[in-house]
């Protein structure tokens, strides 16, 4: 029975091990970051601007977004004529807030590394 138990525990740390190191290699980094599938870019406030929950055809705000704040962009939308980023669920952060640009810096990966997350 003893040695049932170490042979088990055996087995069981080497599949652990060997999920864990599949699974960390199979994640593509951009800058420090996992670049995640459907992942088309990334914002980050430069000078505060509004979180907004779309509710049918009415953007409700719903925070407000400090400086050095960073998101994974999934898509862009328009919304009564205000070009948004569309930050998963239903969020968005309008593309130029305000009459002053310069509110956001808009980054997108390669498209080497945008194949590497969206082949999988």
């Amino acid at each position: 029975m003893k040695k049932f138990s170490s042979i088990f525990l055996a087995m069981l740390v080497f599949f652990t091990l060997n999920l864990s190191a599949d699974a960390a290699s199979s994640k593509v980094w951009w800058d420090g970051a996992e670049l995640k599938p459907g992942q088309i870019g990334r914002v980050t406030i430069i000078k505060g601007a509004t979180l907004f929950k779309l509710e049918n055809t009415y953007l409700q705000p719903i925070r407000q977004l400090e400086p050095g704040e960073v998101f994974r962009v999934y898509k862009t939308k328009t919304v009564r004529f205000v070009p948004l980023y569309g930050l998963g669920g239903n969020y968005f952060v309008a593309q130029e807030p305000g009459t002053t640009p310069g509110y956001l810096r808009y980054e997108t990966p390669s498209k080497a590394k945008l194949a590497l997350v969206n082949k999988k």
